[in-house]
Order: C-alpha cells, then sequence, then structure tokens
C-alpha cells in the first residue's frame, strides 16, 4: 500500500464564477461525500483511510499524475475521495460518474465535454472529439476523477491513457474502484507503468473500530469495548458500510426498546435485522 509521505494542505477554495440557472443545474453533479442510508447526525472521522486518500488525492493533483484507489466495497474509498475534493475549486473537478453500467470511450468523451462545459458543436467523430479535448484539457489544471472505476472497460482506461499523454501540461486523473479497477491497469503494461500511486484501502483493524466507531456516531459514545469488538466480529469486519447498517438499526432498535443505552438485547434485535 502506497500513500504520499506527508500530510498535505490545500490551498484556500476558490469561488467559483456564477454560472446560468439552467446550465448549472443540468449537468454539474453533487460531489458532496453521500453518508449511506442518509444517516443523520454521522461525524465524519479523520481515520487512517481518509487521510491516507486525502494524501493519494493531493499528491496526484500536485504531480498531475494518474492514481488508483482500489479495495474491497463499502470501505469509504469514494467518500474519503469526495470528502477530499469538497477542498478543490468545483469548476476544475470533472467527475466521470455514469448511472449506466459498463460505460464505453464514447461515454468519457461525452460526460467530459459536458463537465467543462464546452462552448461549442459536440463533435461527430472520435477522431475530432479527442483533438477538442487535448486542446481543452490543457486549459485549466483540471482533476478527473473517475468512481465506480471497476466498472470500465479496457478501453476506457486506453482512451483516458491516450488522452493523458496528449495533453500538455497533463490533467491529473484518479481512479477509484473495486479491485477489478486495478487489476485491468495491472495487466497492461502501458497504463502499469503510467499509475504514480497505488492505494489499497483495507478493513478497518479492531483498534481503529474501538477509535473510530464512538465518534462517528452518538449512538455509539459511552458503549463497552465488548458490544463493538463482538458487532464487528459477528458482522461488519471493518466495512464502514456495515457500521452504518448496523447503527441504522441500532438507533431503530433503541426506539423499540425506549432504551437510552445500547446493550446485547439492542445489539441483538439489529444484528438479526442485516
Amino acid at each position: 500500500m502506497t500513500t504520499a509521505p506527508k500530510r498535505k494542505h490545500l490551498s484556500q477554495r476558490r469561488q467559483p464564477a456564477a454560472a446560468s440557472p439552467g446550465e448549472a443545474s443540468r449537468r454539474r453533479p453533487d460531489l458532496r461525500p453521500q453518508h449511506f442510508l442518509g444517516l443523520k447526525d454521522s461525524t465524519l472521522v479523520p481515520t487512517d483511510t481518509l487521510l491516507q486518500i486525502k494524501d493519494t488525492v493531493i499528491d496526484t493533483v500536485e504531480s498531475r499524475a494518474m492514481s488508483v484507489i482500489y479495495g474491497d466495497p463499502g470501505l469509504g474509498k469514494s467518500f474519503s475521495t469526495r470528502a477530499t475534493i469538497q477542498q478543490m475549486n468545483p469548476d476544475l473537478i470533472l467527475p466521470l460518474d455514469f448511472a449506466r453500467s459498463r460505460p464505453g470511450p464514447k461515454d468519457l468523451r461525452e460526460e467530459l465535454f459536458h463537465q467543462m462545459r464546452l462552448n461549442c458543436k459536440m463533435p461527430g467523430t472520435a477522431t475530432a472529439f479527442d483533438k477538442l479535448l487535448r486542446e481543452a484539457l490543457p486549459r485549466r489544471p483540471y482533476v478527473i476523477v473517475c468512481d465506480e472505476a471497476q466498472q470500465y472497460r479496457r478501453e476506457n482506461f486506453e482512451f483516458l491513457r491516450k488522452l493523458w499523454d496528449n495533453c500538455d501540461p497533463q490533467p491529473a486523473i484518479v481512479f477509484v474502484g473495486g479491485r477489478e479497477a486495478y487489476e485491468t491497469l495491472q495487466s497492461d503494461p502501458a497504463l502499469a507503468s503510467r499509475i504514480y500511486i497505488r492505494l489499497e484501502i483495507l478493513a478497518m483493524t479492531e483498534d481503529e473500530i474501538l477509535k473510530t466507531v464512538p465518534d462517528s456516531h452518538p449512538v455509539w459514545r459511552g458503549v463497552d469495548e465488548a458490544l463493538l469488538k463482538r458487532v464487528d466480529t459477528q458482522y461488519a469486519l471493518g466495512s464502514f458500510r456495515e457500521w452504518v447498517k448496523v447503527t441504522k438499526h441500532v438507533i431503530k432498535g433503541m426506539e423499540y426498546f425506549n432504551a437510552d443505552q445500547v446493550d446485547d438485547r439492542i445489539i441483538d434485535w439489529a444484528l438479526a435485522r442485516c
């Protein structure tokens, strides 16, 4: 697992110029980190995962490089990446997020066109489109964020690699996804040789659980460590997402039993619903 050597700080976020209401609402996605299941009262805890991802994203942006953040589902990769880019100028973030599975290079070209708000007609051929993107991307220090990159076909990675190769200066590109994304990148020497940082995200350890969970939501504050260990061993296994599920059910259990403290009865009830 590779991380940047030291904690870095982003410069003060610049307020973007106002866009027309129609333009802003038509294409710009919501880049804020979203708590799974809309869990209220959650607190963003500076975990090792968050700090490692922050270092990786910042180092990649400063170096105008390509990096990959990968790991199993539910470990906080997308959430932490979004939390980091919140400190950047949103007009420079080009998120390639797709509702459909298995997008192709055509989808990537069109999304980049819309995200950069290019004031021209969309080209009709791949060659003309690529020429336009190669001219437009170097004009500003853009950051291309490819979330759910395990959905990408190999030709998507090749398209972005060739685009990156032919831009001067180059955009930063951050791939975020499952192990399939990492394996695809590694299987092609031309792609693998261009990856600046490879950051594998692992499940939280028991010590990290005991430090993080009580600070993540008020319902866990003051709860016996043995109960936290039990939840993680029997169900959550160090996954942020699974802990959110349990937390949601524990809150319901507190209401159901009219209790003011988490105990074994509530844990039993919550785990039975997971």
